[in-house]
């Protein structure tokens, strides 16, 4: 990129803490009594919000539950990122029915935000194809327009001149020159999101048939200027929104609210930062390390750190750790989990190494081996995915004693131990351990009830978020002084 570009995107971004704009979205929902229903395909979706509840089942009493406080955001784990397309659907279509039904009965207005990688991976177009043929089939809805708004300020991730950028060294990388476009599943060939929907849709849309909401239509024509694009769209139409700051999305959602004022029904494919903003959800400083320890625990136990995610971020944050800090570590050898007849005894090493180093008070890292196994096959992969992720579920699920913190690394993995190792049903966000680092509060229906819930996305942090998550717990040392949070340098 060049100097001139580079410098003109570097003044784009510039942000402010919040705006009166965000007290006026709270005042328009407050009004209108409009739900934003998030269907979240992993659990680091809530990474920007907090004091609203995230359900990990869709089964009608628990959306109703979800639905029946006077909160305008509730998120749904669907989890579908882990799953193939079958599947996808089948849970999208489950969960549409059940949030019909419930909303008539509570008399309740809504929208849904499909909300995704900020990295454009994820079943695009499939979840918000099948959201609508839904929607219309349930409560004859005509959707106008899907807004794909991938911009996620706390990751540094922008779009600018309808192309999707990462903010990494100080330079401005379209999203297609990183690993993420290279993902076995969901991989990628354009960072132009225009052409980024065209490839994504096989050409059902072309190119030109993509509306887009630039930042001079923002800033310079306004609520009034977005509010119009939005009016002029149909049958589904995808609108690619550009966005450089939470004023820029603000803009945006004031418009989004008129529009459905006006009578407009709209779909959303988001990445965290708009829901935040549509939500009219304010900043709150990241938690305290105390709000990042269980109660119940009394510093008696270790921590524990799964980490399931293999991307080169993760891999970095995980050496920085170990260099800087006294931790347990346990690798899981792939290999051998993926070999049925070596399975069994590597789970069940871990498994000991683990309960010993968790008794004896030591904040345990459990990680997979770094080297990436993959085949040409899509639905393959995802089988190896999913066969790894549900050891590691095991494997949480054989500690008898409740760890003095749970956090998870990656998106497929932090999902599984929520729902089937820790059985979270219900959850409140608290807030944020640091940008882009959601912390959640089990229910007392969970396994480990009443703990803090550390999700670290597997594409989130610069290389020692990690380590600056741990070591904002070394004022919290159990009694025993144990030396994990004992500084090596």
């Amino acid at each position: 990129m060049n100097k001139t570009l580079q410098s003109m995107y570097e003044k784009l971004i510039t942000t402010t803490e919040g705006s009166q704009r965000r007290e006026d979205i709270l005042n328009h929902l407050k009004q209108s009594n409009h739900k934003f229903i998030v269907l979240d395909d992993d659990p680091t979706g809530v990474q920007t919000v907090h004091d609203v509840y995230v359900i990990t089942s869709w089964e009608k009493e628990w959306i109703r539950e979800g639905l029946s406080d006077d909160r305008n955001v509730l998120y749904i784990l669907t989890n579908t990122r882990s799953y193939a397309p079958e599947r996808t659907e089948k849970i999208n279509q489950e969960i549409i029915r059940n949030i019909v039904e419930i909303c008539k009965e509570l008399h309740i207005d809504f929208s849904i935000i499909s909300r995704s990688d900020s990295t454009l991976r994820g079943h695009y177009p499939l979840e918000i194809s099948v959201i609508e043929k839904t929607l219309a089939e349930k409560s004859n809805w005509e959707i106008a327009g899907h807004l794909i708004i991938p911009a996620f300020f706390e990751g540094k991730r922008y779009t600018l001149d309808n192309t999707h950028y990462l903010f990494e060294e100080n330079t401005f990388v379209p999203v297609n020159e990183t690993e993420f476009a290279n993902d076995a599943v969901f991989g990628f060939s354009t960072a132009n999101l225009p052409k980024w929907v065209a490839e994504k849709t096989a050409g059902v849309y072309q190119a030109k048939d993509v509306l887009t909401i630039s930042i001079n239509d923002i800033r310079q024509g306004g609520i009034d200027k977005v509010r119009t694009i939005l009016l002029s769209a149909k049958k589904n139409q995808p609108i690619v929104v550009n966005a450089a700051n939470y004023d820029d999305l603000d803009v945006v959602s004031l418009a989004v609210l008129q529009a459905i004022s006006h009578g407009k029904r709209f779909l959303f494919r988001t990445a965290a930062s708009f829901v935040k903003s549509i939500g009219g959800i304010e900043n709150k400083q990241f938690l305290t390390a105390s709000k990042l320890v269980a109660k119940s625990n009394g510093g008696q136990y270790g921590g524990l750190l799964i980490v399931g995610s293999h991307t080169k971020k993760t891999t970095n944050q995980l050496t920085d750790l170990f260099s800087q800090l006294h931790v347990r570590s346990i690798e899981v050898n792939i290999e051998k989990i993926l070999n049925p007849l070596k399975r069994q005894g590597e789970f069940r090493r871990v498994c000991e190494l683990l309960r010993q180093y968790i008794l004896s008070g030591e904040d345990t890292v459990i990680y997979t081996s770094r080297k990436v196994i993959k085949t040409a096959n899509k639905l393959e992969n995802l089988h190896y995915s999913q066969t790894i992720s549900s050891i590691l579920v095991d494997v949480v699920r054989s500690l008898t004693a409740t760890p003095k913190f749970i956090m998870a690394k990656g998106g497929i993995t932090s999902s599984d131990i929520a729902t089937k190792a820790l059985e979270i049903k219900k959850a409140k966000i608290l807030g944020q351990a640091a940008a882009g680092v959601p912390v959640l509060l089990t229910g007392k229906e969970s396994r480990f009830r009443g703990i803090p819930y550390i999700v670290f996305p597997g594409n989130v942090g610069n290389r020692n978020t990690l380590t600056d998550i741990f070591t904002k717990l070394l004022s919290l040392t159990n009694e025993k002084g144990r030396s994990s949070w004992q500084n090596k340098k």
